[in-house]
């Protein structure tokens, strides 16, 4: 299993993330994080996020989620016809990415594509948060799990990906989000569990046995 976790895009380490795809840069994006903006600002991030990218040199194509709500199959086909290297998330509303993971059958995709090292996982801030098992010990302000309702018209999932036994942290020095981290550490330190503290220039990596946390 390969995993390549942020607070906001690649970090300072990219070129550890190119490390790991070898010679492969072709990525696919998912910006379902991001379904509670308006179809113009929504269409703005997926842009600019498709622009990081293509900046590091990979051919990028978005994969939006609600296309497959429902058809697994389909997805799944979709994803071996696409063949990817990467697949990104970006961050937002981690209960919006996480039900869409739930409703398309990307969250069982993605668990046994890693078995089998397909390709790389890799996501910023929601993308990252929604490797943990669970996502009982996040929520602030407006990115809480009844957005998705509105949203979604349906209860928010509640389970992550259960990649890692860790619950992220992200931006943690971003003075903005003081408050936000640590009202997320005391959550998860009340359960005895384990939290990865990322600043904007970090990453965690999840390379096969090797892991590794990077400022």
């Amino acid at each position: 299993m390969r995993l390549f976790l942020t607070s906001h895009d690649f970090g300072n380490y990219k070129a550890e993330l190119l490390d790991m795809l070898g010679s492969g840069r072709k990525a696919l994006l998912i910006t379902n994080a991001r379904d509670y903006y308006s179809d113009e600002d929504r269409a703005s991030v997926v842009a600019a996020k498709m622009d990081v990218l293509k900046s590091a040199g990979f051919s990028v194509e978005e994969l939006d989620l609600r296309q497959y709500f429902g058809k697994q199959e389909e997805l799944a086909d979709y994803i071996e016809k696409h063949n990817p290297d990467l697949i990104y998330a970006i961050g937002g509303n981690v209960f919006l990415l996480a039900t869409a993971y739930h409703l398309s059958g990307l969250d069982k995709i993605i668990r046994e594509d890693l078995a089998e090292d397909k390709y790389v996982y890799s996501g910023n801030s929601a993308g990252a948060m929604a490797t943990s098992e669970t996502l009982k010990y996040y929520g602030h302000d407006n990115l809480i799990p009844e957005r998705v309702k509105e949203v979604y018209g349906v209860d928010s999932a509640m389970e992550g990906l259960g990649l890692i036994k860790q619950f992220i942290v992200a931006h943690a020095d971003v003075p903005k989000h003081k408050e936000i981290t640590k009202m997320y550490l005391d959550r998860i330190e009340q359960d005895s569990k384990e939290a990865i503290i990322l600043n904007q220039t970090g990453a965690f990596i999840v390379d096969g046995e090797i892991r590794k946390l990077l400022p």
